[in-house]
C-alpha cells in the first residue's frame, strides 16, 4: 500500500471520527469551530455580535440516574429515534424509550441573544437536537475543566437574564472532580443565599462521596442558621452511606434547634433502623419541646410497619403529656388498623 493511500485512509478515518462527535441538529445553519483560545474567550467573541446563536460542545459527564431528555414527545423520527430535543421550546418532554445516547458524555448548549447567554441546556450526548431556526455553532476541543470554570463564572456573575440555576445544574453533571470544587466554593463563599443553596443542593444530589465531604465541611463552618437547616436536606439526598450518620449526628447534638428539627424530619424520609433510633432518641432526650414535636411527626412519616408501633409505644409510655398528645393525633391520622384498635382500647379504659 503506497504512502498517499495510507494518508488518504488516515484522513478519512479521522473525518469519520470527527463527524461522529458532532450532534445531529435540524432546522439550523450548522457550523464548527475550534475552541483554541479557551471556552470563555471563544464565547465572549461570539457575544460581540448581536445575532442569536446556539453554541454547543461535548464533555464527559456523570452517569445519569434519570431518564434521558431527548424528546419533546412528538413521536418517532425517520431514523427510528424517538423524537428531538427542541431547544427553542420552554418545556421539554422526557424520553423514556430507547433512543441511542452515549453514556458518560453530554452536550452543553448555550443560547446567545443580544450579547448575553440567556439559556444553558445539558443534554445526553447522542440526542437529536432541533434548533428552531437559530444558527448553531459546534465547538471542538473544549477541555472539561475549562467548561467547569466557565459555567461557575456564568452562575456567579449571572443577571436576571442569565441562567444561574441551569448553569449550576450543567456544572454538577460534569465528570471532572473540578466540578465538586467549584460547587463547594460557590456554596461556601459570599454569593447570594439562593445561589449558595443551589450549589449545596447539587453537592448532595450529584457529587457522591466528595459532595458529602464538602457538605460535612460546610455544616461545620457555616454561620447562617437558615442555610444550615437546608443542608440537612442536601445530606438526605446524598448517596454516600456516611451522610445518614451525619444526619443522625445533627439530630442528636447540633446546637441549633432548627437544624436538629430538619435533620429529624429528613431522617424520617430515609427510614431504616438508624433513622428510627435517632428519632426516638430525640423524643426521649432532646431538651427542646419543638424538636420533640417534630420527632413525633417524623415517626408518622416512617413506613407504617415501623412508625405505627413506635407511635403506640410513645402514646403509652412517654412521660410528657404534650408528646403523648401528638402521638395520639398522628395515630388517628394514620388510619392504620393497629392504631385504630389501640385508640379504641384507650377509650374503653
Amino acid at each position: 500500500m503506497n504512502k498517499h493511500l495510507l494518508v488518504a485512509l488516515a484522513l478519512s478515518a479521522s473525518a469519520i471520527a470527527y463527524s461522529a462527535q458532532q450532534p445531529r441538529v435540524s432546522e439550523t445553519q450548522f457550523s464548527t469551530e475550534p475552541a483554541g483560545a479557551g471556552l470563555s474567550a471563544t464565547v465572549t467573541r461570539f457575544q460581540h455580535s448581536t445575532e442569536q446563536l446556539w453554541i454547543g460542545y461535548e464533555v464527559p459527564s456523570l452517569p445519569r440516574h434519570h431518564s434521558s431528555s431527548c424528546s419533546d414527545s412528538n413521536g418517532s423520527s425517520d431514523d427510528g429515534c424517538c423524537g428531538e430535543y427542541r431547544l427553542e421550546d420552554s418545556e421539554h418532554g422526557v424520553n423514556t424509550s430507547s433512543q441511542s445516547t452515549e453514556p458518560g458524555k453530554m452536550y452543553v448548549l448555550l443560547r446567545l441573544d443580544h450579547s448575553a447567554v440567556i439559556r444553558v441546556r445539558a443534554v445526553n450526548a447522542g440526542c437529536r437536537l432541533n434548533a428552531g431556526g437559530v444558527p448553531f455553532t459546534w465547538l471542538t476541543g473544549v477541555q472539561p475543566e475549562d467548561s467547569v470554570h466557565y459555567l461557575a463564572q456564568l452562575a456567579t456573575q449571572g443577571t436576571e437574564k442569565q441562567p444561574a440555576d441551569s448553569a449550576l445544574a450543567a456544572l454538577a453533571m460534569h465528570a471532572s472532580p473540578a466540578a465538586t470544587s467549584e460547587l463547594a466554593s460557590i456554596a461556601s463563599s459570599s454569593n447570594s443565599p439562593k445561589l449558595r443553596e443551589k450549589a449545596a443542593f447539587w453537592l448532595g444530589a450529584e457529587r457522591g462521596h466528595d459532595g458529602f465531604l464538602a457538605l460535612q465541611k460546610l455544616i461545620k463552618s457555616e454561620q447562617d442558621p437558615k442555610l444550615r437547616e437546608k443542608l440537612a436536606f442536601d445530606l438526605s439526598i446524598n448517596k454516600d452511606p456516611a451522610a445518614t450518620d451525619e444526619l443522625i449526628a445533627l439530630a442528636k447534638s447540633d446546637t441549633n434547634v432548627g437544624v436538629r428539627s430538619q435533620a429529624i424530619f429528613w431522617l424520617a424520609q430515609k427510614a431504616g433502623k438508624k433513622a428510627s433510633a435517632a428519632i426516638t432518641n430525640a423524643i426521649e432526650n432532646d431538651p427542646d419541646q419543638q424538636v420533640k414535636k417534630k420527632a413525633v411527626f417524623a415517626l408518622s412519616q416512617l413506613p407504617k410497619e415501623e412508625g405505627v408501633p413506635q407511635l403506640i409505644h410513645v402514646a403509652e409510655t412517654n412521660q410528657n403529656p404534650a408528646v403523648r398528645k401528638d402521638a395520639f393525633f398522628w395515630l388517628a391520622q394514620s388510619g392504620d388498623p393497629r392504631a385504630l384498635a389501640f385508640l379504641e382500647s384507650v377509650l374503653k379504659r
